[in-house]
């Protein structure tokens, strides 16, 4: 019985060699498998592991990959991007040209090398680092390595230089600062705003004193009223907004609230109220003064 069953498994031998040895072989081809690597990161960009396997493999195969006519195509789109980009968001233009460039040939180093250089002048730090490290994982020469760990020191610095700027008490010092400057440059200022109707004529006028804001009219010609300059109303300036309780004709004469803004550029005020003279409807108005001085 010992001798059928070892007689039995020579017999069988040859034939567990011949449907083994196509699979091993099937499975151990480098181009087959760096093939399916490039497809399935197709379907998910973000795969960094997988990006890491394709930049292993490529570096062991014989023959280096030919890179497509597409990425090579989008590495020069990037490349003009990068040199007509004059702001932040030109140079992300750039990185969309360089991520398509890596996503159709994602071994190859100056697409990363690329990129990490769009993303840190587009300010994408985090993805800067990102790019280096792939970068360097291509085994790029010493002096391009080099090259690489002192860009991420620069980035890295960026990064924290940043991170410190948005935080919300900086934000606030630099809000405060800039309102500061604002205040100095309206100081002082007077907007005016000429009117004329059945009743009378004249200007009126915003006076802005710090935070003190007056409001007056001037009248050149009346049917009623005495001519010459008198105070209207009084009101406060708080952020770019005043809140002028004035007297006019709403509620049976009652003082109505009229918000006035004042232009960034400390240019212009206008000023809305709602005014029921003569319909008796609280018909909304808008006037624009102009600065004077």
């Amino acid at each position: 019985m010992k001798t059928r069953t070892i007689l039995l498994g020579l017999m069988l031998l040859p034939l567990f060699c011949a449907i083994a040895i196509p699979a091993r072989a099937q499975a151990a081809n480098p181009q087959q498998t760096f093939n399916q690597y490039v497809a399935d990161l197709q379907s998910n960009p973000n795969d960094i592991p997988l990006r890491e396997k394709i930049i292993a493999l490529a570096l062991t195969m014989p023959t280096p990959p030919e890179v497509p006519v597409d990425a090579k195509r989008h590495m020069s789109r990037g490349v003009a991007a990068v040199e007509d980009a004059k702001t932040p968001d030109d140079f992300k233009d750039a990185c969309n040209e360089f991520q398509q460039a890596t996503m159709l040939a994602p071994w190859m180093a100056n697409g990363y090398r690329n990129l990490a250089i769009a993303q840190d002048k587009a300010g994408l730090y985090d993805e800067s680092l990102a790019s280096l490290r792939l970068y360097l994982l291509t085994k790029p020469s010493p002096s391009d390595a080099e090259w690489a760990e002192d860009l991420k020191s620069k980035v890295e610095y960026r990064k924290e230089k940043a991170a410190k700027e948005s935080s919300p008490q900086v934000i606030a010092t630099r809000q405060q600062n800039e309102y500061e400057q604002w205040l100095k440059k309206i100081d002082g200022a007077r907007y005016v705003r000429y009117y004329s109707d059945n009743r009378d004529a004249g200007t009126w006028i915003i006076d802005v004193h710090g935070s003190v804001v007056t409001k007056s009219i001037n009248i050149t010609w009346s049917r009623f009223n005495s001519l010459g300059l008198r105070v209207w109303a009084g009101g406060t300036l708080q952020g770019r907004q005043i809140s002028i309780a004035q007297q006019s004709w709403c509620n049976g004469g009652s003082y109505c609230p009229e918000i006035c803004t004042i232009s960034d550029d400390g240019n212009t005020l206008d000023c809305e109220y709602a005014d029921t003279w003569p319909t008796g409807s609280h018909e909304k108005k808008t006037e624009v003064y102009q600065r004077q001085r």
